[in-house]
């Protein structure tokens, strides 16, 4: 009887009243399926991944090691792109001329209260491959100009360090003059003249800073003043002056002119007859050699910036230029009479080359049966050389003994 009384009532319910009932049945049976729990419960296991998601490569290592292999991973990443723009940027590091700020802006009169005395002149000449070069000229008049006799000019030649501009040097070129000036005691008719050359791309010379540019420069320089301060009527001696990179410069330099005077039928040297011997060749606080620098420079070993020399296209040797001048000297009288003394002023204290540097160059020049002198100022930095009275002193003393000794 209730049987046939629940059939009678579910056949009297409204259609939504099924219809509900028929969803709820539906619900029940698909959370009692096996498969459906098997599939809610598959993202949330523990050790699984969705498929076609790879890992991390973090979930390889034990989680205590992900912050150390991060972090090293990190620095040597930023390593290598350290050692890259090194590489890359290896010019604008190594020729400093934008350093101080503002230096190429620089003018003679901004150091004129300095000069002691000294008359500075600006000028400008032409490279080999017709950069625009700009020097300085500084003058002392000889004592005695009225006097007869021959007239003898001797001109210090310097070549400047990787920084900074020329006029900033002036007032140590100055300091050098007067010394000359007052403590030595040249023959009459004696005049000294100091010639401090820019580099392309210092000061205002135009160009960019590159050695093979660089050397052009020096060569056109030496040319220059062979031609400007050389004639009939005057005895010209040439002392050539490099300080840091600046001796590397003067050295090369030396070594490719001795080579050059060796040739007469060139058609490419038509001004090689100009050309005058070096009476002396002053290395301030040298560098020995790019490799060198870099060792200088970073002496942690376990930096790998040490290690990039092979990488350098600078390849500034003092060592190997002092080679070629010891050859030129091998090869009869003429070049014996042509290879001049050497002067290597060290700085005690130098903060920049270490004073191995100066005591490896020294012994090489005396391997190498080069007439060769060593001066190491006691309490000097890099640049104080000059400025230490026992050092201008001695750079005085070399540069009147070689101008006078002819």
């Amino acid at each position: 009887m209730l049987g046939r009384w629940a059939l009678r009532r579910l056949w009297r319910s409204p259609p939504q009243a099924v219809a509900k009932r028929e969803s709820i049945r539906s619900l029940h049976q698909v959370r009692g399926s096996r498969h459906c729990i098997q599939i809610t419960r598959h993202p949330l296991t523990p050790g699984r991944s969705l498929p076609g998601v790879r890992p991390l490569f973090t979930e390889a290592i034990p989680p205590v090691l992900v912050p150390p292999v991060i972090f090293v991973g990190l620095l040597l990443t930023l390593w290598t792109w350290k050692c890259f723009w090194i590489v890359v940027l290896q010019d604008k590091l190594l020729y400093l001329s934008w350093l101080p700020p503002l230096s190429r802006s620089e003018n003679i009169a901004d150091y004129a209260g300095e000069f002691r005395g000294v008359q500075w002149t600006e000028k400008s000449i032409r490279s080999l491959d017709g950069t625009k070069l700009a020097l300085c000229e500084g003058r002392l008049p000889p004592k005695n100009a009225g006097s007869p006799g021959p007239r003898k000019s001797v001109v210090i030649c310097y070549l400047q360090g990787n920084g900074g501009s020329t006029p900033m040097r002036l007032p140590l070129l100055s300091q050098v003059m007067q010394t000359i000036k007052e403590t030595a005691t040249p023959p009459d008719n004696v005049e000294y003249i100091v010639v401090a050359l820019s580099y392309r791309g210092y000061w205002k010379s135009s160009g960019r800073a590159t050695q093979r540019g660089i050397e052009l420069d020096a060569q056109a320089f030496l040319n220059w003043v062979s031609e400007t301060y050389g004639n009939q009527d005057t005895d010209l001696q040439i002392v050539l002056w490099g300080h840091s990179l600046g001796a590397a410069v003067a050295s090369t330099a030396v070594a490719t002119q001795l080579s050059r005077t060796q040739m007469v039928s060139s058609p490419e040297e038509t001004s090689q007859k100009s050309f005058r011997p070096i009476a002396g060749l002053i290395l301030e606080a040298p560098i020995s050699s790019i490799k060198d620098m870099l060792i200088s420079l970073y002496p942690q070993r376990w930096l790998p910036y040490r290690y990039l020399w092979p990488l350098s296209w600078n390849n500034w040797n003092v060592s190997a230029a002092l080679e070629q001048i010891a050859h030129q000297k091998k090869r009869g009288p003429v070049g014996l009479r042509q290879v001049p003394p050497l002067f290597i002023m060290s700085a005690e204290s130098d903060e920049v080359i270490p004073l191995w540097v100066a005591d490896q160059l020294e012994e090489k020049a005396r391997a190498l049966e080069l007439d060769v002198e060593r001066k190491n100022v006691k309490g000097a930095m890099h640049i104080e050389g000059p400025l230490k009275v026992d050092g201008r002193k001695a750079l005085v003393d070399f540069i009147v003994k070689v101008s006078t000794s002819k």
